[in-house]
């Protein structure tokens, strides 16, 4: 993960999660970036060759491998304060804890600042804390 983090911020992003799946021949390395600006196929290929030579050089990976480089997509979640400002405007569902009690809120994201975020649902506004959220993901607007 290192080392994908190291090539990414080469380019101005962030690795949010990298996944490794089979063995040997079959080896799939999947690593998801993403930006406070959008990310682009052009930023792809970028952190792709990088961790590719980086992978090689190190030999972390015997044998062949399929190397993915691309962003979270909306169905993941939103795991880091900085990716929710280039959501403002889109619907989140956000579970949180509360004074001990579970909720799930489902509205406009209005506003984020470095303690939270301020969701609209319905007529109703509600601040919820980083440090409250379980889970937030973008919903689909299709």
């Amino acid at each position: 993960m290192r080392l994908a983090e190291e090539c990414a911020a080469r380019h101005s992003a962030h690795v949010v999660d990298v996944a490794i799946r089979g063995s040997g021949h079959k080896a799939v390395v999947e690593v998801f970036v993403d930006a406070e600006v959008s990310v682009t196929t052009e930023l792809c290929a970028a952190i792709s060759r990088e961790v590719a030579q980086a992978l090689d050089a190190q030999n972390i990976i015997s044998g062949s491998y399929q190397l993915v480089v691309s962003s979270p997509g909306i169905d993941r979640p939103l795991r880091f304060p900085w990716q929710y400002h280039k959501h403002i405007g889109r619907k989140l569902m956000v579970r949180s804890i509360k004074e001990g009690a579970r909720l799930q809120l489902s509205g406009k994201l209005l506003s984020t600042n470095d303690a939270g975020l301020v969701m609209e649902s319905g007529t109703e506004r509600a601040t919820v804390l980083f440090s409250e959220i379980e889970e937030a993901k973008v919903i689909a607007p299709w």
